[in-house]
């Protein structure tokens, strides 16, 4: 069995985003390490359009490259993580058509890795609806903010094709095809137990409750389908 390798994760930061839809999966994921090791088990990169942005909570963040360094390395990634934010359309992402729409839609577009490791796509809150907005939750199942379950299953049932789910998280079965994988989290916090989840499936259920223990979080579950 080959070695566990550190995994590359991918977050695009939009205007008015929610902060911790964004430091929720980061700081979970940045304490997990690799069975029998200190190294890291996840290699943070943000992305952005612009150098900086500002969260709904006026925290600033600065990316670390540019969205068409992003595009041009995206295969080399092994999450993509979209943060939401306090309303339905956060940073009125929907309404102009704008980033991270198409970076979504490449992600999830990319080819099965050769060494056939499972890419996963993850949605923080409303970042479902920009999701399901770039197509790719089409077949599948998701969940979203509480407030916006009723806003969800509307733009849902007029596709027609995403089953909208009441739970903290959902995790939908691995595209064979694609070697994708999809998760979308709740409301904010829900974040850190998805985050939480994939860390337990990277690295295994000893270090995901290490993880837990060091931010003192109440580990929540979700639904695996």
């Amino acid at each position: 069995m080959a070695a566990l390798k550190p995994l590359k994760v991918l977050y695009h930061l939009h205007p008015n985003l929610d902060t911790l839809d964004f430091t929720g999966p980061l700081e979970i994921l940045s304490h997990a390490t690799l069975p029998g090791s200190s190294t890291a088990a996840f290699n943070p990169t943000i992305t952005a359009v612009e150098p900086t942005v500002t969260s709904s909570q006026k925290c600033t963040f600065n990316r670390h490259i540019p969205l068409s360094e992003a595009y041009e390395h995206l295969a080399d990634y092994d999450v993509l993580v979209i943060p939401g934010g306090g309303v339905s359309d956060p940073g009125g992402v929907l309404e102009k058509k704008v980033e991270p729409l198409g970076l979504v839609k490449a992600f999830a577009d990319l080819p099965k890795k050769e060494d056939r490791s499972v890419r996963t796509l993850l949605s923080v809150c409303t970042g479902s609806l920009i999701l399901e907005e770039a197509g790719v939750l089409d077949g599948h199942s998701a969940t979203t903010h509480p407030v916006y379950y009723g806003e969800f299953e509307k733009i849902c049932a007029a596709k027609g094709k995403t089953e909208v789910l009441k739970e903290r998280f959902v995790v939908n079965e691995v595209d064979e095809g694609k070697g994708l994988r999809i998760v979308t989290a709740g409301g904010v916090s829900s974040g850190l137990d998805a985050s939480l989840w994939l860390v337990k499936e990277t690295v295994g259920q000893k270090i995901a409750e290490n993880v837990a223990e060091i931010v003192q979080h109440a580990w929540r579950q979700g639904v695996v389908l």
